[in-house]
């Protein structure tokens, strides 16, 4: 966990910055044209590989002849779904009428075929924990694509400057992978079904999941693409993009390492709810200071982050933040669904999100972005019981009880530590002297706030740092 945090902190201030940079130089539409380029890629990366890198994970024993033949899956697909994106950009700017997605799709598209290389290699190294040389190889990848991303766009490549990113930070992420994480390995030359077969039950239902489960989470920005300009969804996108980043900065600490440590101990129900109900309260201990402090300091982060040009999105990071709140405390469901394999469970709950999502959403869409983000906020409130209820209550036996004080008390710690720090920080003219009162005063009020109520997450955090206290010792 201590090498994940590495990486996701170091990709996610990576990122941070980058946006930073060329929000100064790109324009809003930029970002929107990009943010339809990445609901493209996103929906096609699916069937990368099936879905059997996440059976490769959840199955505890695999014969070198049914790795060797996964492998060269990942490359196949990966090149045939390079290709039909490819032959397929054309009618897919069509659709959302600006021909300028043509070349950003087809170039984007790359990015299946470079990944597909070094994908199961990532995989083998996280299946057996080994996650330092993982994260090294991931903030190495991520900062030559922020190097890249940054000199395009000083270069005047505008738009392009984000797919250079990509492409670059994909490259450097496959060779990496077998430089550092291979171990010696090398793929036999085999691809035969008998030893694919035992995992595309479980891949197949993942794909499915997965193609359902995008749908509803992207219906956001398909149908920004569709109703609103690219100015428009642009501004909506990159508050949404930071909202998501501070999840991926903060749960991947923690579920990366929790699925592999639930499929472990499957059998065991038991060992189960208590890794589940951990993870939970880790990641929303984590997460809710950050996006309850973004919710209370929406607009001086995004005058300071983004410059001028950008203040409507200030708006939306206050709703959005709540949104991905609620979200990221959602999220630690698949390390448990996919550690026990259920993924057919996980697959008839995004099915029936399906029903709900596009026609709130497609309503909402009338009222601009704004509509679109508080109708993603009032959904997730609304799913909130049913959600345990549903995934969590069948799987490992959590009460409600648990569930809501693993998830819930977090968010009142964090309310309580953010309120007081931002009535003072009112006081002050400065942006920049307002956010920066609003961390020293929230950040040492939380931890011992949290210390009080959620010494468990404190000790724990403090153990992850290389610090123990005298209880954790004892």
């Amino acid at each position: 966990m201590r090498w994940t945090s590495t990486a996701a902190v170091s990709r996610t201030l990576l990122q941070i910055v980058q946006v930073a940079i060329l929000a100064r130089i790109l324009a809003p539409e930029d970002y929107g044209l990009m943010a339809i380029v990445t609901v493209v890629l996103s929906f096609a990366g699916i069937f990368t590989d099936l879905g059997v890198n996440s059976a490769y994970v959840q199955r505890q024993w695999v014969t070198q002849e049914q790795r060797s033949s996964l492998f060269w899956l990942n490359v196949s697909m990966g090149v045939g779904i390079t290709l039909l994106v490819i032959v397929s950009s054309s009618l897919i700017a069509r659709f959302f009428d600006d021909v300028r997605l043509t070349p950003l799709i087809m170039l984007s598209a790359m990015t299946f075929v470079l990944g597909a290389l070094g994908q199961q290699v990532r995989m083998s190294a996280e299946k057996a924990l080994e996650f330092r040389a993982v994260a090294t190889l991931e903030i190495a990848a991520v900062f030559i694509g922020f190097v890249s991303a940054v000199l395009a766009a000083l270069g005047g490549w505008g738009v392009y400057s984000l797919v250079v990113s990509g492409i670059i930070s994909a490259l450097t992420a496959t060779v990496f992978a077998w430089l550092f994480v291979a171990r010696g390995w090398r793929p036999m030359w085999r691809l035969r079904i008998e030893d694919i077969k035992p995992f595309l039950a479980f891949g197949g239902a993942m794909v499915g999941n997965n193609i359902v489960n995008q749908v509803n989470i992207t219906m956001d920005v398909f149908l920004g693409g569709r109703m609103l300009a690219a100015t428009q969804l642009g501004l909506y996108s990159v508050p949404r993009n930071l909202v998501f980043q501070v999840q991926g900065m903060v749960n991947p600490i923690i579920t990366r390492v929790g699925f592999p440590l639930i499929a472990q101990v499957q059998s065991d129900v038991v060992r189960v709810r208590s890794i589940y109900l951990k993870t939970l309260n880790m990641t929303a201990s984590a997460n809710a200071p950050l996006y309850i402090a973004i919710a209370f300091f929406a607009p001086e982060i995004i005058t300071i982050l983004l410059g001028s040009g950008w203040e409507r999105s200030g708006g939306l990071l206050r709703i959005l933040a709540l949104w991905g709140v609620l979200r990221a405390t959602f999220n630690p469901v698949g390390s448990l669904l996919y550690g026990v394999g259920r993924v057919g469970l996980a697959l008839k709950w995004n099915l029936g999100l399906l029903l709900v999502i596009p026609p709130v959403l497609w309503t909402a869409s009338q009222e601009g972005p704004e509509g679109i983000a508080w109708a993603l906020l009032i959904l997730y409130v609304g799913l909130f019981i049913p959600g345990w209820y549903y995934l969590v209550r069948p799987t490992c036996h959590a009460s409600l009880l648990e569930y809501s004080i693993s998830a819930l008390k977090p968010f009142v710690l964090s309310g309580l530590s953010v309120a007081p720090a931002f009535l003072l920080a009112t006081q002050f003219e400065s942006v920049v002297l307002r956010l920066l009162i609003g961390v020293v005063v929230a950040a040492p009020l939380y931890l011992v706030i949290s210390y009080i109520y959620n010494r468990e997450w404190v000790l724990a955090t403090m153990e992850l740092i290389g610090r123990r206290t005298l209880s954790a010792q004892k």
